[in-house]
């Protein structure tokens, strides 16, 4: 055999035999997991609720109700009528084709992504499916009760690209595999593949509230959303619990996130804990399990839940979220406009000077907010304020997670602290404001005088905990914030040092993190 047919995330692929994982996937991010299904070995698949729709403006998965029956033919029998027979911006119809219902002559309400069977003239054997782009009342002919077939799943925005003459091609079932013994779940690209092997590769995440048309966005989810985009900002997904319905991803720890919109937990849906000490947490549900009032819903899969099924923990994933997060703090002036204008955005800069000036804030804040309203208004300083620090992670990772936290580090690329005091140009100290809960416990303690300019924190063992501080000069007796060694937590280094005498008391200066 010359010629090996294989399965890419749901797609049909061939590759010459004797082909790896790398033939196939040569910009794979290394460290990231792949699911692979052996031909042969067991694995069953069983029949979802999921019907796939062919149509020549792309794709779309439809999730049927229990017990509902599709009243056109799937799969290769297809040969109705089925283009789009009107459309407007409530819904789009296809058909006609004859079906077998009594009209009730009454409007119902229907739900964007619903699909119903209604009908023109009351008449069913001028019947058709219908798509409901927005949330609206009407009577579209229907039977008893709205006649709901199911919901859009994956695929909403291909719905607003449906014209005229468009047409659904093909109709079929969606099939799962349910058998995790038959799956190999791998970080070695050099595996050779076989003949009608299955390899899952990426998980694709459409944002909640997200649309093609950026026009038609809807921002009630935006803040939670935002915290789904910064938490995959790195495309990736890191599973540090496993359950039988979810994977979750909590390596940025405990942060707040709003409640927005509590629905059911469907396969395929994207959650994020709003409570407790997950939260903050994001889930992949891979089984259907009842809504929850902790968990706003953030996202949808739309490709790629199968590699979900197969994870365990410590496993990391390939995870690309539609759309991605746009946040221009911390960038160059320059950079920041360039970027913007690549998403089509309008800008609005307080100043012209783009290489001497960073942006230090953004609105809207958020993504869907921004591409909804398409401009940015953004607010800078001189590259003169603007400090450039490193950190120390592998001596005193949990003092500098507080300090990114309280300084807006660990949400932003830039971030801030008041400036306090400067001694004599020999000891400059901050003051970042700590919450009066956090304990700040000794980490990273010196046991002799640290190095000019090294970045400190005061720990709980001193009244002035939480003060940061930087010398220029070494002290055999004290640390950079003038306390004893003991009271000292070394968190890394000041970059920029030139900077530091230019300080003015009571300034807030803006600091950002240079990773090596």
């Amino acid at each position: 055999m010359t010629t090996m047919h294989l399965y890419l995330n749901g797609e049909t692929i061939e590759a010459k035999a004797g082909a790896t994982l790398a033939t196939i996937l040569p910009d794979h991010p290394a460290g990231c997991s792949i699911a692979v299904l052996r031909p042969g070995t067991g694995a069953e698949s069983k029949e979802t609720a999921h019907l796939r729709f062919t149509t020549t403006a792309g794709d779309i998965v439809v999730e049927l109700l229990p017990g509902v029956v599709l009243p056109v033919p799937t799969g290769d029998d297809l040969d109705a009528n089925l283009r789009v027979h009107w459309e407007d911006k409530y819904a789009a119809a296809f058909g006609p084709f004859h079906a077998d219902f009594v009209p009730d002559h009454q409007p119902y309400r229907y739900d964007r992504g619903v699909v119903a069977l209604g009908c023109g003239g009351y008449d069913a054997n001028t019947s058709y499916l219908m798509f409901s782009r927005l949330q609206h009342m009407a009577d579209h002919g229907a039977a008893a009760g709205g006649a709901v077939l199911g919901t859009v799943i994956s695929g909403l925005g291909i719905m607003n690209r449906w014209r005229n003459g468009d047409r659904i091609t093909k109709i079929e079932h969606v099939f799962s595999s349910v058998d995790k013994t038959s799956a190999t779940v791998t970080t070695d690209l050099s595996l050779k593949l076989e003949d009608g092997m299955q390899i899952f590769s990426e998980i694709r995440i459409n944002a909640e509230g997200y649309d093609e048309d950026h026009g038609k966005i809807d921002t009630a989810c935006t803040d939670s959303v935002e915290h789904l985009l910064f938490t995959m900002r790195n495309a990736s997904y890191t599973v540090d619990r496993t359950a039988s319905a979810y994977i979750r991803d909590h390596t940025e720890g405990r942060l707040n996130v709003p409640m927005e919109r509590q629905k059911p937990r469907r396969e395929g849906t994207v959650t994020v804990r709003t409570s407790g000490k997950s939260s903050g947490a994001v889930y992949i549900y891979t089984k259907d399990v009842p809504s929850n009032q902790h968990h706003t819903r953030t996202g949808t899969v739309t490709r790629g839940v199968e590699l979900a099924r197969f994870a365990t923990a410590g496993t990391k994933l390939s995870v690309k979220v539609v759309p991605e997060q746009l946040d221009l703090r911390g960038l160059p002036l320059g950079e920041a406009v360039a970027l913007a204008k690549s998403r089509g955005l309008r800008v609005f800069a307080d100043n012209r000077d783009v290489a001497g000036r960073v942006v230090i804030d953004q609105k809207p804040a958020t993504t869907l907010e921004l591409l909804k309203e398409g401009k940015v208004e953004l607010v800078t300083v001189a590259l003169t304020e603007v400090i450039d620090v490193a950190f120390d992670y592998a001596n005193a990772p949990l003092t500098i997670d507080l300090f990114r936290r309280v300084t807006g580090l660990k949400i932003y690329a830039i971030g801030s602290m008041p400036f306090f005091y400067n001694i004599d140009e020999e000891m400059y100290l901050f003051k970042p404001e700590f919450p009066s809960g956090v304990n700040i416990i000794p980490e990273n303690v010196p046991k002799k005088s640290p190095p000019p300019y090294a970045l400190a924190i005061t720990n709980d063992a001193r009244r002035a905990r939480g003060m940061a501080g930087v010398r220029s000069v070494t002290n055999n007796e004290y640390g950079p914030t003038g306390e004893p060694f003991e009271g000292t937590n070394v968190i890394g280094r000041i970059i920029d040092v030139d900077k530091l005498p230019l300080i003015k008391e009571g300034a807030t200066v803006f600091i950002r993190e240079v990773k090596p």
